[in-house]
């Protein structure tokens, strides 16, 4: 399995929001930390880099169960979207959105990330186990 190359995005990130490539980087090792992760990354530029992780079981068919955009702006601070499939993990504390049509035609539930702050990123590391354990199950 190849690894996503992250130094386009990180060689661009803006210099005053380190805490926000903290946070990216954080969500992407904790995925890329379980074996049988497929990941990929996807640019649009001027618009988003999507760091995806998918697998799962091998009747799945979606083809991610988590994935990280980072929404780039030359002209707004960037920021993260990070998106689950609504059916694969609960939100206790109701921080996130549905977004109906949003991820692979599917309704997705999403968190918006605009910097680092530590139990956040525990939050949606919690997330991210809920939706392993839907794709994988296990």
């Amino acid at each position: 399995m190849a690894l996503p190359d992250f130094e386009p995005i990180l060689g661009s990130w803006p210099s005053g929001q380190r805490g926000l490539m903290d946070a990216f980087l954080d969500l992407a090792r904790a995925a890329l930390s379980w074996p049988d992760v497929q990941p990929s990354l996807v640019s649009r530029e001027g618009v988003s880099h999507s760091f995806r992780a998918g697998g799962g079981q091998p009747d799945r068919t979606r083809p991610v169960f988590f994935l990280v955009d980072v929404v780039v702006s030359a002209a707004d601070p960037w920021f993260l979207s990070v998106c689950f499939y609504e059916n694969e993990i609960t939100d206790p504390d109701g921080l996130g959105n549905p977004i109906p049509k949003g991820l692979f035609d599917e309704t997705g539930y999403c968190f918006d990330v605009d910097d680092y702050d530590a139990d956040q990123i525990q939050y949606l590391k919690d997330r991210l186990a809920e939706a392993r354990q839907a794709a994988f199950g296990r």
